[in-house]
Order: structure tokens, then C-alpha cells, then sequence
């Protein structure tokens, strides 16, 4: 039978505990004793059942009118003050009983004492107003010079006490206290007592920040036991207090509902409890506005009303420096680092000395109206089978995208034919070529991170340059589509520095050089534009001053196709004259045109083989005469 009024009990108990439990105290039929109902936090409270015969009995020492929590007890723990209900929820064999009583915890947090000195022995006690003040009926005041005060509730909360002695620094001890309660008191406070006034001036402004929720948000050193105004001003003139605080230490204090674009002035006006007042120095919210135009983003900031320790402003891009002005007068920035259709989120920071001032932060994206068309480019021949194309995209940079379209057409012809994309690369070389042959144009387009497409720049074409003794001469057809205004040529010596040499629109020079000039120069050509910054670079030409004269050391007349003629190399003679004499002196071969060799014969027949000299005289491209001879073999 037993068994089965505890299953029954139990059952009951689980399915009581689903449901919401409301007014079970009414329902009773319980009972309890407790050894204490009220006292100081923490309070073990210890419960005794009173009902006769109890199948099962437990507690719920903090029951809140809901489903209970039943515990077994017998002892229970209230860390917190407060008055709660105590639920005895049990069973006997006739069915459930109930039970409440009420368990009343007091405060004994110590409560929160600030001062100050005034000089002398005289101090202002302040006892700070708060949810722990409030609990205690009275506050005991043991100054530590064996005088004690009481303050009662209602009280004023500044305290006046004078000490006789002030060659030591004694502590006072404060504690709250209840007066016919079940707790005496709370627990005790020291505070350490030293006979100083306190410096108003200590308490200063450490950073001021607009937020962009229109909080402006003010840290500032504040002195315990002080009472801080923070006041705020539109016009330098007329102040409004925010809120006054007395406590001590590095501190935020926010203004909120403010204009994140109007400029505030802030500063703290101290009051100490032996009647010295002080005001702070003045500072000043910034101001930020931003605004994209043809991709680059424009910021402007409002100027530090103040120079006086001026010290910077640092322009912030997503939380990073982008840069730092010194000049007061610095108040606007273009930004050309950024990506067009990108969002960036900046913030200005004024520096007056070690105290910031920083602007809400505003929000920029990157837009171009109209994307620009590329206005400079060049197309350099590298060699008989290169060229390289190179382009400046309006608007690239490190956080910009783009697609460079290079299209290609034989000179002449008015079919381009796209032959590569590149992305975020602005230089390309085309081996597809064979420019000792042909001249090629190139046209430049690009695609920009917006997705807006520019139309192709104007054609530029390849220039062949080519030396002919001491001339250079280059191709006459347009390298620029768009209009050549005129041809340089780039000299460059074996020690001097480069040098632009301009020619006007003609297509050839003639070299002038000197026993004085260097040993070995390279030649080019470069096309300027009438518009923009296109230009086109020839092959490079290399030039020798005083030219040399190559005459082989053997040669082979039979016929085969190889070595079958004597022949003297040069390209930059102004006269030459060339005899060959066999081993007697005399004269088998003669000729004043170094294109014009010996065939290895004498009067139609073949020249015996052996060895043969030969005599030479030239005139130079600096107007020197030079004789050279030498021998050579005739082989068959």
C-alpha cells in the first residue's frame, strides 16, 4: 500500500510540475518552521517539517508563484537582498499538503563614501546616493580620531568634520546600519584619509568622438569626490550640462540625440566640496563630409576652431591612416585609391596634443559619371619579332580593377583583331610580329570595376628604323592615327646620359660625331601626339664611331654556295678602296666598292690556291683616313 501512494505521490508531483502552479500557498495543509525569517546577506535559513507522518516533503526556498523548485533542504542560502517565499510542497497518505512563509534578506553591500580636503584638518564627507544608500536606515561614521556620526535617512548627504591632528593620516570606517531589524548592519567601508585639497585642475578632457548614431561621446580624468558638469556648446557661448558625476578616474560620459554634422564645443566645470571651482579647457567635436567624383572620393572636414597645440589631423579609410596633415588649414582630401563601385567608411581625427577629436564616420561610394578615354600609351619595337604595348588606365590603383583589351592590324588595314585581355595589367608583348617587314597598329580599350566600357583609343603604329652609313632613315607612314606633331631621336651613348634629339617631322638624320664623341651610341625614334600622351618607339639602331673593316681570313671559290667571294664588312665608310696581290706584288684584284668582292679568279681563270695579301685605304664617318692590310687563303 506504501508503494503504492509513493508511486501515486510521485506521479502527482511530475505532472503538478508541468503545469503553471499558481496560488499553492491557499492551498495548505503544510506546515514548518524556519530558525530565522529574516537577516544580513547571506542568510542560511534552516526549515523544520511540522506535519505528521510525511510520505515525502521538500522546499522551494524562492518560490515565485510559477511551477515550484523542489529541493530537500533542510538548509537554504540567499545570497541577495530581498524578501522571498518560502514553498513547502509535500504528501501524506490522505493527499498533498502546502505550506508558504516569507524570508526577508537585508543589504550589506558597504556603501560607497567619497571626500575632500580643504585644508587643515576640515573634510567634506559624500555619501554617494545609490540602491545601497537607500537599503540602510543610517550610516555609522567612525572618523578614526575616536569621534563617531550617524546619518540618518533623509539626511543631507555631505558630511563636515574636522580633525584635530593631521600629523598622521587616519581611517574612517562607514557602515550601514538598520535600526529594529533582523540585521544590524552591513558591511564596513574603509576609507584613508589624507589632508590634501584636491586639484581641480587634474581634472581634464582625455578624447572627445562623435559616433554616428548622433552620440558624442566624452572621456574625461574625473576626481573623486569632486562634482563634474559636462557641458556642451554649439556656439562657444552658451553651455548646456549633460550630466554631472563625482566619481574618480578615466571615465566615458555619452551625449546622445546629437548632430553628427554639427560642430560642439565641450568642457567640464568642477565644483569640490570646499567650494573651489574650475572650469576645463575648451575642445571641439569635428565634423566630416565626403562626396565621389569621377571615381575618386572628396573629403572635407571642418577646421579645428583652436591652433593652439595643434598637432595633426589623420584621415582614417576603414579604420587605417591614409594620411596625416600638420597644417591646421588642411581640411579636404581626394582619395584616388579606391575601386569604383566600392563602398569605404572614413574618419577624421584632430590631434591637440595628446587629446583626439574624432568625426562621425560617413560612408563614400566610388562612382564615375563618365569614364575617361586612355590618353596615354606606347607601342616600342623590341627587336624583328617583339612589341610591346603600354597603357595608363584613368583612375587604376592598388584597390582598383580593370580589363585591358589590346587589339592589333597589319599598317594599312582597317580590320582589328582582338588579340588579348588583361587583367590589372597594363603592359603586353606581342611575338606575333616581324616588324623588320611590316609595320603593326594597336588600339587600347579597357573595362572598368564599374562594368562601364571606354571606346578604343586611336591606332598606334610601329616605326622601323634603319641605318645607311651615317644617315637614319625611318618609315613615313603616320605611327599615330590621331596626328604625329612631330619625331625625336634618342641618342644614347656608351657614358653619356640619354638625349632627345627633336627633328620635326622629318623621317631621317644624319649622325654627327667627333674623335671626341663616345666609342659606340644606340639610336631610336620616338612619334609624339598632337593630343594626349600617345607615342611610338622604332627599333633601337646601334652606331659605332670609328667603324672597323672585317676581311676573312679564308675563302673557298668552288662553286658550293658558301665563302665563294672575298668580301670586306663595313656599313658606315664614306670612301674605300681594296687590292689583292699574290706572292710576287702583283695586283690580281681591285675595287672602290666595298659591296664589290674577288670571285677567286684572274683574267676569267680560276686563281691558283695559297696564300694572297691585300691592301686597303677608307675614309671613315669622321672624315679619317685609315690603311689596313693583311693576308688570307684561298682554298678550293
Amino acid at each position: 500500500m506504501r508503494l503504492i501512494l509513493l508511486s501515486l505521490f510521485f506521479l502527482f508531483i511530475l505532472v503538478g510540475n508541468t503545469l503553471q502552479a499558481q496560488g499553492l500557498c491557499d492551498r495548505g495543509g503544510g506546515g514548518f518552521t524556519m530558525d530565522k525569517s529574516e537577516g544580513c546577506a547571506p542568510l542560511v535559513v534552516r526549515v523544520t517539517n511540522t506535519v505528521p507522518n510525511p510520505i515525502l516533503v521538500g522546499y522551494d526556498a524562492s518560490y515565485d508563484g510559477k511551477s515550484p523548485k523542489i529541493q530537500n533542504g533542510p538548509s537554504f542560502t540567499y545570497s541577495l537582498p530581498g524578501t522571498y517565499t518560502m514553498l513547502q510542497q509535500g504528501a501524506v497518505s490522505s493527499g498533498q499538503f502546502y505550506a508558504c512563509q516569507s524570508v526577508k534578506v537585508f543589504e550589506t553591500r558597504v556603501v560607497t563614501p567619497q571626500y575632500s580636503s580643504c585644508g587643515g584638518g576640515k573634510i567634506f564627507l559624500s555619501l554617494t546616493d545609490d540602491v545601497i544608500l537607500s537599503a540602510y536606515d543610517e550610516v555609522k561614521i567612525e572618523w578614526g580620531d575616536g569621534k563617531t556620526d550617524i546619518w540618518k535617512k533623509g539626511s543631507p548627504l555631505v558630511i563636515e568634520h574636522s580633525y584635530a591632528d593631521v600629523s598622521s593620516n587616519p581611517t574612517a570606517l562607514i557602515t550601514g546600519l538598520y535600526v529594529g531589524k533582523g540585521c544590524a548592519a552591513g558591511r564596513a567601508t574603509s576609507l584613508p584619509i589624507t589632508f590634501q585639497q584636491a586639484q581641480l585642475n587634474d581634472i581634464a578632457i582625455k578624447s572627445v568622438e562623435m559616433r554616428g548614431d548622433g552620440t558624442l561621446r566624452i572621456v574625461y580624468q574625473g576626481l573623486s569626490g569632486v562634482y563634474t558638469d559636462i557641458n556642451y556648446s554649439t556656439n562657444n557661448s552658451t553651455y548646456t550640462s549633460a550630466g554631472r558625476r563625482s566619481s574618480g578616474g578615466v571615465q566615458p560620459f555619452d551625449v546622445k540625440n546629437m548632430v553628427t554634422t554639427q560642430a560642439y564645443q565641450v568642457k567640464l566645470s568642477s565644483e569640490d566640496l570646499c567650494s573651489g571651482k574650475n572650469d576645463s579647457r575648451v575642445y571641439s567635436s569635428m565634423t566630416l563630409s565626403g562626396k565621389s567624383e569621377d571615381g575618386k572620393n572628396i573629403l572635407t572636414w571642418s577646421k579645428y576652431p583652436d591652433a593652439t597645440d595643434f598637432t595633426s589631423y589623420d584621415l582614417l579609410r576603414d579604420g587605417t591612416i591614409v594620411k596625416t596633415f600638420t597644417s591646421i588649414n588642411d581640411i579636404t582630401y581626394m582619395d584616388e585609391d579606391v575601386e569604383c563601385g566600392s563602398y569605404s567608411e572614413y574618419q577624421v581625427v584632430a590631434k591637440i596634443n595628446d587629446v583626439t577629436s574624432t568625426s562621425a564616420p560617413v560612408g563614400v561610394k566610388a562612382e564615375i559619371a563618365s569614364p575617361k578615354p586612355i590618353k596615354d600609351a606606347a607601342v616600342t619595337v623590341d627587336g624583328d619579332h617583339l612589341v610591346t604595348i603600354k597603357a595608363s588606365v584613368p583612375g587604376a590603383g592598388p584597390n582598383s580593377t580593370y580589363d585591358l583589351t589590346i587589339e592589333k592590324a597589319e599598317a594599312g588595314a582597317t580590320l582589328f583583331k582582338k588579340i588579348i585581355t588583361l587583367f590589372n595589367q597594363s603592359e603586353y608583348s606581342d611575338p606575333e610580329v616581324k616588324t623588320d617587314e611590316l609595320s603593326y597598329c594597336y588600339r587600347i580599350s579597357y573595362t572598368n570595376s564599374c562594368g562601364q566600357k571606354v571606346p578604343a583609343s586611336q591606332p598606334i603604329c610601329t616605326i622601323l628604323l634603319k641605318k645607311n652609313l651615317t644617315t637614319l632613315n625611318w618609315s613615313t607612314e603616320s605611327p599615330i592615327l590621331a596626328g604625329v606633331s612631330g619625331y625625336d631621336v634618342i641618342r644614347v651613348g656608351s657614358s653619356a646620359p640619354e638625349e632627345a634629339i627633336p627633328v620635326q617631322m622629318n623621317s631621317s638624320y644624319t649622325v654627327k660625331v667627333n674623335a671626341q664623341s663616345d666609342l659606340e651610341y644606340n639610336f631610336k625614334v620616338r612619334a609624339n601626339s598632337t593630343q594626349g600622351g600617345f607615342e611610338s618607339l622604332s627599333n633601337v639602331v646601334n652606331y659605332k664611331r670609328s667603324a672597323g673593316v672585317f676581311v676573312p681570313q679564308a675563302f673557298s671559290p668552288n662553286g658550293d654556295g658558301y665563302n665563294d667571294v672575298l668580301e670586306a664588312k663595313s656599313n658606315q665608310l664614306q670612301s674605300f678602296n681594296f687590292s689583292v696581290m699574290n706572292r710576287w706584288g702583283q695586283v690580281v684584284f681591285h675595287s672602290n666598292d666595298i659591296a664589290s668582292g674577288w670571285d677567286g679568279t684572274i683574267n676569267g681563270a680560276n686563281a691558283p690556291e695559297g696564300s694572297y695579301v691585300y691592301k686597303m685605304t677608307f675614309v671613315d664617318d669622321i672624315n679619317q683616313t685609315v690603311e689596313k692590310s693583311g693576308t688570307f687563303m684561298l682554298l678550293r
